[in-house]
Parts: structure tokens; C-alpha cells; sequence
């Protein structure tokens, strides 16, 4: 039963690593506008309101008296030539490279965050073995996003293909609707596994979750500037290991923590219902909109058999 069931545990690793790619870089988009960088933004503006004058260094000064019959230096315009006025100079920075995907902010966990219309992607997802067992797993996923979470809602539909070795034979169909709210608190409720076609022994898992970001410095760039919490309930694979074996239909809390440790990388933390997994989400490139995710769960050893390496990647992109 705990191999098949893993497979789909791996199954929401990898629906969680397209989607959160797409959204957040979907997002970062739409907040640059004219501007890639807010601190840079707010630095330029007041550079520019500084008025730079010429260079006085090349000029003859003349040594006049003032008022109180003290000489003193002052430039003389020569014949023919205006009296200098200071002049703003547009002042611009160079461009900080930026990355075209941000990392992901949960690893298993669904967040409160999704895909909205215009954003696709794919991805892969292994695990070294599956609980109980010495063999690995992989799966195979795809999905796009439908509607505008900012103004009404967001549809996100997902599909995972569970079997490399048949990939179009056992696969399951998942859907999340999100709404994305002010000061970044994201909603959704959703369903893993809505539907499955082939051999899958998964079941179906619903869900609903908040996510919110809190932003502790203004510069992406800088280390340690970004925090994001999700919390939620949801019932199938999100309950205990125990209420699995026992068939008990119970409700599970999960929940997970990112940190935003230097631009391309988060630190991720979570419970997932039934055990804590760890790991940390990476953009290799700035030009290309990748996401890695390498992870160790089961550590506390209250689900399965032991800690378990588990590996997603997803590539995101617009249309």
C-alpha cells in the first residue's frame, strides 16, 4: 500500500514545484513594471533630484574684494558667455541582472498561491526509494493556469503522469482554486487526484490553505529578505500515517516556512500532515526559469521507515 501511496506523495513534490515557479515569477513580473528593482528605483529618484554642477577647475578665477573690501575668488564669465546655471543630469544606475524564476516556497505542501492565466509548465519528480520498500519512484507532470487570481480567481489544473516506464498509462488530474488578496495573502482550496486514470491506489485528497509573505528587506538581493508561512487542513494524504493503515477519515494540519536566504534560494521547513521534510529550493540561472528542489523527509520518524531523499524540478514559462 506505502509504495503506491508514495508514489503519489511524490506526485504533489512535483505539482508544487511547476506551479509555485510560474506564479511567483508571473508575479515579480507584474510588480517591476518600469522598474526591476524597487531600492534601485527609490535610489535613482533621489540621485536624479541632485543638481550636478560643471567642474570649475578649468576656469581663470579673478581675485575680486566683496562688500567689506576683502578679496575673494569668483569665477568671471569670459566675453560673450552666459552666466552658468546649474543643470539636472539624468543620473542611471547600471541594471542589477535579475532572475527570471523565483524559488519555491513549499515543497509537498500546497500553498495558498497558483497559476493564473498565461503561465504553463513541466516537471520531474524521484525519490531514492519509497517507504517501506528499496525501490526508487518517479513521476512526470504538466499544468496550466486559467483566470486572474488579483481580480476574481485563479484556476490552476495539474497532471501527473506516475509511471516512467508507461508514462500515458496511470496518472491523476488535480485542480486548485486560488484568490490572491492584498499585502501578499494568497487562498486556495483544492483537490489532489481529482481524478485518475490507470493504476495510481492515491485516492483523492482535499485541501485548503493560506499563504502569506512578509517582506523583511526591500532588496531581493540581500540576504535573509523575504518570509513566507502557509498553513492548511486536508483529509487523504495530509492525515497521519496511523489514520492511513487504520482507514480512519480524519482531517490533517500541515504547514511549512521559506526563507528567502539569498536571492536564488529559499529555506524550506514543513509538516506535511504526517512527518517534517526539509530542503531548499533553487534558481541555478537568471535567464532561465528553473527550479530545483532537493529534500530529506521522514526525519522525526513519525511516518515510514526511515529518512528519504526526494528530488523535484519544474521549468515554467508563458504563452
Amino acid at each position: 500500500m506505502f509504495h503506491k501511496y508514495n508514489i503519489f506523495f511524490v506526485c504533489k513534490l512535483i505539482i508544487v514545484s511547476i506551479f509555485l515557479t510560474i506564479n511567483l515569477n508571473i508575479k515579480e513580473k507584474a510588480q517591476a513594471k518600469t522598474c526591476n528593482d524597487s531600492f534601485r528605483c527609490s535610489s535613482l529618484e533621489k540621485i536624479q533630484d541632485l543638481p550636478i554642477e560643471k567642474s570649475l577647475l578649468s576656469q581663470s578665477p579673478e581675485e575680486q574684494p566683496d562688500n567689506n573690501g576683502s578679496p575673494s575668488l569668483r569665477r568671471v564669465p569670459s566675453e560673450g558667455e552666459t552666466q552658468f546655471e546649474p543643470q539636472r543630469i539624468p543620473f542611471v544606475l547600471p541594471a542589477r541582472k535579475t532572475y527570471r524564476s523565483s524559488p519555491s516556497i513549499t515543497i509537498i505542501n500546497p500553498s495558498g498561491y497558483g497559476a493564473s492565466w498565461g503561465s504553463a509548465g513541466i516537471g520531474i519528480g524521484l525519490q531514492e526509494r519509497a517507504r517501506f520498500v528499496d525501490e526508487a519512484d518517479g513521476v512526470f507532470g504538466f499544468g496550466f493556469g486559467l483566470g486572474n487570481p488579483r481580480k476574481n480567481l485563479g484556476v490552476q489544473i495539474g497532471v501527473t503522469l506516475v509511471d516512467l516506464d508507461n508514462i500515458f498509462r496511470d496518472g491523476t488530474v488535480s485542480v486548485k482554486l486560488h484568490r490572491l488578496l492584498t499585502n501578499d495573502l494568497g487562498l486556495a482550496v483544492g483537490v489532489q487526484g481529482l481524478t485518475t486514470f490507470g493504476d495510481t491506489d492515491g485516492g483523492s485528497s482535499g485541501y485548503g490553505s493560506i499563504t502569506k509573505k512578509f517582506t523583511l528587506k526591500p532588496d531581493a538581493s540581500h540576504p535573509f529578505s523575504e518570509l513566507y508561512t502557509t498553513v492548511g487542513i486536508g483529509g487523504g494524504q495530509f492525515r497521519s500515517e496511523s489514520d492511513i493503515n487504520n482507514e480512519v477519515e480524519s482531517i490533517g494540519v500541515f504547514g511549512s516556512v521559506a526563507v528567502r536566504v539569498v536571492e536564488p534560494v529559499n529555506a524550506i521547513f514543513e509538516w506535511s500532515g504526517q512527518d517534517l521534510t526539509i530542503g531548499v529550493s533553487i534558481v541555478p540561472f537568471h535567464n532561465i526559469p528553473l527550479v530545483i528542489i532537493p529534500a530529506i523527509s521522514d526525519i522525526t520518524g513519525s511516518a515510514g521507515d526511515g529518512a528519504r531523499f526526494i528530488f523535484g524540478a519544474g521549468y515554467g514559462f508563458s504563452f
